[in-house]
């Protein structure tokens, strides 16, 4: 930020520059309607009157041209000066050359440089310059000149005539000039408001031209390395800008328009208020506006969204846990309570046969236990982020002909064939444990609800650098409803097999989770009564 001393003299620069560049201009014009005027009566005047007028005009000629270049532009106030001394010059050769001219030319050249002097808006020590600069040409203008030419009655008198003009001139000057540091200190003051705001502040012509903005907009649009932007070139798509104006046409005022854009490789979301305005001098309107960065704030509530999202998720899996515990792992305990307490108790009035299906019983509740128990640890750990994860080469086709010798008796008992089409030369890369888990709580699944009598699928093949292994099956399918909900912990999906087999719902959620731990995804394709088709992708070798 330059100081206000700075500020002030800067300002001054472009308050000069137009006026000499006015005065400048009315020198050449006068210049030359007075060569042509005076050219049919160049019998009458003196080669040398003639010459100072060519060479006023040529000279502000030069300036006027001089003043569009930087030179012009940083150094006004010298040229003002050459300006003047010229027209003095041209007036004091007329005046020399002819005498009885000086009543009429010194009152001309009063006028116009007193009427320079304050159109120029110039500082008292430029004032008191220039009034010094007339007192010379009119004293030097009497003292060479005869009496008789005096517009007054003395010499003094003239002088003390000339010197009251130009005090009252200097008088005004100086007014004129401490309101317009009063008008330009306040200027300061705003312009400081404005460059220290973290908003970007614009203002734009009705053609769309951004003319006026201040530091915080130049470093967001990085002004300096991409030059003046029109105030299409702030949105990256189109249609934002579109709607944006026709919200602005429709209401004369737009607030909180939220838009992004790519700001040095960067996406960024902005928010931008603007309003109309007239312009009484140009009699057309204007926009007015203001453009703060909103990432960061956007990015927190989103973040917040998910937090929310998340702590809803846990508080689900929350009720899903103490749901199952309370349920699906304590019912089990009853029945096994149940059949311990005849067997302890009446075992001498049994038979050999009801003492052989009370202990099936007792095992294959204990069994389901447990299985249910390792699944909720698991998910436990999953949860937690305590699962070891150890990634290797493994073989499908082993894994899968593992889990259907598994398998085998609860499918024979249903009449299922159970048929593995994955061949040798298949492999992922995954954790052991896991890919075991996955495939062993689809292949379970798939029998549970294929009825007597059904066929269950397994394959595999390879697409674009994964492996796709399906789990087929011709069971009573699942429906639409709770097809959309299979994977929700919420959702609290538990379905009775074919044989009245419980489930918990939790197995399927386990795998996803599972799944998407080795960088892998998992979908279902399925017709309430024609089957399912369980498909996992996971990485190949």
């Amino acid at each position: 930020m330059h100081s206000k001393k700075h500020f002030i003299i800067e300002e001054n620069k472009k308050i000069i520059l137009v006026p000499l560049q006015i005065i400048a201009g009315l020198v050449v014009v006068a210049g030359s309607m007075a060569l042509m005027f005076e050219v049919n009566y160049f019998a009458k005047f003196s080669f040398g009157i003639y010459f100072g007028r060519l060479f006023a005009t040529a000279i502000g000629f030069f300036l006027l041209v001089l003043t569009h270049y930087d030179i012009g532009k940083e150094h006004p106030i010298p040229l003002v000066h050459i300006l003047l001394l010229t027209i003095i010059a041209s007036f004091a050769s007329i005046i020399y050359q002819l005498p009885q001219t000086l009543y009429i030319n010194s009152h001309l050249l009063a006028l116009v440089i007193f009427t320079s002097a304050l159109f120029l808006n110039w500082d008292l020590k430029n004032q008191i310059i220039v009034a010094i600069y007339y007192n010379i040409l009119f004293a030097s203008s009497v003292l060479l000149s005869s009496k008789s030419i005096y517009f007054l009655p003395s010499m003094f008198a003239s002088f003390m005539f000339v010197i009251l003009i130009s005090l009252m001139s200097i008088i005004a000057s100086a007014i004129n000039y401490r309101l317009r540091i009063k008008a330009i200190q306040k200027n300061f003051e705003a312009k400081i408001i404005l460059d220290n705001s973290i908003e970007a502040i614009f203002k734009v012509l009705q053609n769309g031209e951004i003319i006026n903005f201040n530091k915080s907009f130049e470093k967001l649009f990085q002004i300096g390395q991409r030059g003046m932007l029109s105030l299409k070139n702030v949105f990256s798509k189109e249609d934002d800008y579109t709607n944006f104006m026709t919200k602005l046409d429709s209401d004369s005022e737009v607030s909180a328009f939220v838009f992004s854009v790519l700001l040095n490789n960067d996406r960024r979301v902005l928010s931008i208020n603007a309003k109309y305005i007239d312009d009484l001098e140009k009699g057309n309107r204007q926009i007015i506006g203001s453009i703060h960065d909103v990432t960061e704030r956007i990015i927190a509530e989103e973040n917040i969204q998910k937090y929310n999202l998340e702590l809803k998720n846990l508080n689900d899996s929350k009720d899903k846990f103490f749901s199952i515990l309370a349920h699906d792992l304590l019912s089990p305990f009853s029945v096994l309570m149940g059949y311990s307490e005849i067997l302890s108790k009446q075992s001498d009035e049994l038979s050999k046969n009801e003492i052989v299906e009370f202990s099936s019983h007792i095992y294959d509740m204990s069994n389901k236990s447990l299985n249910l128990l390792n699944e909720l640890l698991d998910w436990s750990r999953l949860q937690t982020n305590r699962l070891s994860f150890n990634p290797k080469k493994l073989n499908v086709h082993s894994i899968v002909q593992d889990i259907i010798m598994l398998y085998a008796e609860a499918a024979k008992n249903k009449d299922i064939e159970l048929n593995n089409y994955i061949t040798n030369s298949v492999d992922i890369l995954a954790d052991g444990y896991m890919a075991n888990t996955i495939l062993r709580n689809l292949i379970s699944n798939a029998i549970k609800f294929t009825p007597k009598g059904g066929i269950i699928s397994i394959d595999a093949s390879r697409i674009n650098g994964e492996v796709e292994i399906s789990v087929k099956d011709n069971g009573v399918g699942i429906s639409d409803k709770n097809l959309n909900n299979l994977f929700k912990i919420e959702s609290g999906i538990s379905t009775k097999g074919t044989n009245a087999e419980m489930g918990n719902g939790l197995g399927l959620i386990l795998c996803k989770e599972l799944v998407e731990k080795n960088n892998g995804s998992i979908k279902v394709q399925s017709k309430k009564g024609e089957g399912s088709i369980f498909i996992i992708r996971l990485p190949s070798v």
